[in-house]
């Protein structure tokens, strides 16, 4: 289904208004300034409910529930963007947006120049939403809490390395990212295990030869995230290591959904 007009207006002036403001939050980075929720606020508010609008209208179209690769990345960025603005007005994770607000931008032009074969749900059950529901938000926030492992990564090894300190001054303490992270983890793998448990109960069959590999990854990428969790809480592991585990959980996580979406529309719809 191509994108329609409405959609591709609001998703343009979408993507301008992330990118401007992307560019203030670098700027802000390169003057040394804190990066503050106010300072994108300007620009990433009008951004993310005009992405809303266009998450809105990919998904719900005349020939039903799109659910197709495009549209869920849409959907899913639109979520990471409105939690991330949203959570900076009341604890320190504006400086996600430096990353989330580029990998949005980056859906919404693939979505807008895109193509999508897949055939649209006439209807969705409530048994398939919460599973579906459960699932992008799950996404979403464990998206977010690679994100922030990998903006924690960067903290610690300038901290080691004595380098960088104008930067990491600009970010809240090691310790604060650290309790981000893994509260984005908890939150994560709660959702997610909804999403894993309400796939087995109310659907056929998770084990068919088209949705295996989603559900052998996603239960992997699960597993990976339990252990880590349990680690944490059972012996401290924290610093490289935590950082390692979210983001492998995450790439089988990614695998798992994205992955077997492109398979299955992209390259099999293409042969």
């Amino acid at each position: 289904m191509i994108a329609t007009t409405l959609e591709l207006t609001a998703g343009l002036a979408a993507g301008v208004c992330y990118l401007l403001a992307a560019i203030t939050l670098a700027r802000r980075v390169n003057q040394a300034k804190p990066i503050t929720n106010q300072a994108a606020m300007g620009f990433a508010l009008p951004g993310v409910v005009l992405h809303g609008l266009v998450a809105y209208l990919a998904i719900d179209t005349p020939e039903g529930i799109d659910l197709g690769i495009q549209s869920s990345a849409v959907l899913v960025t639109w979520v990471m963007a409105a939690f991330v603005l949203t959570a900076s007005t009341r604890i320190p994770v504006a400086s996600l947006l430096i990353l989330v607000l580029p990998i949005a931008l980056v859906a919404l032009l693939t979505h807008l120049t895109g193509d999508s074969s897949v055939e649209a749900r006439t209807q969705l059950s409530p048994q398939l939403a919460l599973h579906v529901l459960s699932s992008i938000v799950a996404y979403s926030i464990l998206f977010m809490a690679a994100c922030q492992s990998l903006v924690l990564a960067l903290q610690e090894r300038n901290l080691r390395g004595r380098q960088g300190i104008a930067l990491i001054r600009l970010l809240p303490p090691l310790e604060t990212m650290e309790t981000l992270l893994f509260s984005m983890l908890w939150a994560g793998i709660g959702l997610l295990s909804i999403s894993i448990i309400s796939g087995f109960v109310y659907l056929d069959d998770m084990f068919a030869q088209h949705v295996v590999h989603h559900t052998v990854l996603s239960s992997a990428a699960w597993i990976m995230y339990a252990v880590l969790l349990a680690g944490h809480y059972y012996a401290g592991w924290r610093g490289p290591r935590a950082v390692r585990w979210t983001l492998f959980a995450f790439a089988l996580l990614v695998l798992g959904y994205f992955g077997s979406k492109f398979v299955l529309e992209i390259i099999l719809q293409g042969q």
